[in-house]
């Protein structure tokens, strides 16, 4: 039976109606001017189906034919399509295999997102140039600078003084000889420190005012070693900047320049998750106690910073929300760790 087709001619947007049939093994156009047109049917090459959208028959010349879905086209093109095709097809026409191949993708992105992206963040960090990491980090602190930082108030004796216990205290540890310290005055920011991919580890004025010795100080210096030795920054920047690639693969934008650009801004804008600060918890206990300092320290530093926190942000929906662990467990990890070492130490 003749179908109702629509042709283009493969050199112009120009489209012709005509009744397309199949006889004695020739595909054959009939336009409305009268004239015929027809191709052996082994020379045409049928598209797989793809949902209720019409055929498209590729001609010999070029031309192009598309046709509304019909039994005629399985029966002149039997080998139409691969197997591979017709499951795909088979796929398409069921709302139940649509829904069920959505919730795959779903969960296969979810699991990505949940163990691949970090073991991938992990692995990329680990071989990222030191240039790269230079880069970043020297957006990222000018950017500060010019938005937060002043010139430390803190004496000089004082400072100099916490950067040869620093130096001695990291002596010796992996990645040790990027690491060093810059003292800065940031009012807005307040008591904090923070270590950037390149080895520099901020500390601010307010942070060294808030410490009731240097001593806790330097438990949170240890605390931005453990960082910098285990590459969170930019393990954490690779991870959240991978989530605009993985939407681009999703929605067809897969040319992975978003990355690029949005590394310093994560940087910048985010801080470490909750497995990275418990991470680093742990080294600067193992480092503390290895030099005979007690974790109590950080311990005591952690319990002055948490009096200046809202107790609404660490407990309820925004501390499940944040990206530190609660407080009061990094309190009781530290003194767990100085009771730990404090045991080793006692027993012959």
């Amino acid at each position: 039976m003749p179908l109702t087709a629509h042709c283009y001619d493969g050199q112009s947007s120009r489209m012709r109606t005509a009744r397309l049939d199949c006889t004695d093994g020739f595909l054959q156009l009939a336009f409305e001017d009268g004239r015929l047109q027809q191709w052996p049917l082994e020379a045409v090459r049928i598209r797989p189906r793809l949902g209720n959208t019409p055929r498209v028959l590729q001609l010999p010349d070029g031309g192009r034919v598309e046709v509304a879905d019909s039994p005629e086209m399985e029966r002149w093109f039997p080998d139409g399509g691969s197997r591979i095709e017709g499951w795909a097809d088979w796929l398409e026409r069921r709302r139940g295999a649509i829904l069920g191949s959505a919730l795959l993708v779903l969960a296969a992105t979810v699991l990505f997102l949940r163990h691949g992206m970090p073991w991938l963040a992990r692995e990329a960090a680990e071989r990222m140039p030191a240039a790269v990491e230079r880069h970043v980090s020297e957006q990222v602190a000018v950017l500060l600078a010019r938005l937060h930082f002043d010139p430390s108030k803190v004496p000089a004796a004082r400072r100099t003084a916490l950067v040869q216990r620093f130096r001695q205290l990291v002596r010796g540890e992996p990645r040790s000889e990027q690491m060093r310290i810059v003292f800065v005055d940031a009012e807005g920011i307040g008591a904090n420190a923070f270590a950037l991919p390149d080895g520099r580890i901020f500390v601010t004025d307010q942070m060294l005012e808030l410490g009731g010795s240097d001593d806790e100080v330097l438990a949170v210096l240890a605390h931005e070693a453990g960082h910098h030795v285990h590459r969170h920054g930019m393990r954490r920047a690779l991870e959240q900047s991978s989530v605009f690639v993985v939407a681009g693969l999703l929605f067809g934008d897969a040319s992975g320049s978003s990355l690029a650009v949005s590394i310093p801004a994560t940087l910048l804008g985010s801080g470490f998750s909750r497995g990275h600060e418990r991470e680093a918890d742990a080294y600067a206990f193992d480092l503390l106690r290895r030099h005979g300092q007690s974790p109590r320290t950080f311990a005591a530093m952690m319990r002055r910073l948490s009096a200046q926190v809202p107790e609404a942000l660490e407990k309820g929906p925004m501390g499940y929300l944040s990206t530190h662990p609660p407080s009061p467990e990094r309190i009781g990890a530290a003194e767990q760790a100085a009771m730990n070492a404090e045991a080793g130490a006692a027993s012959p």
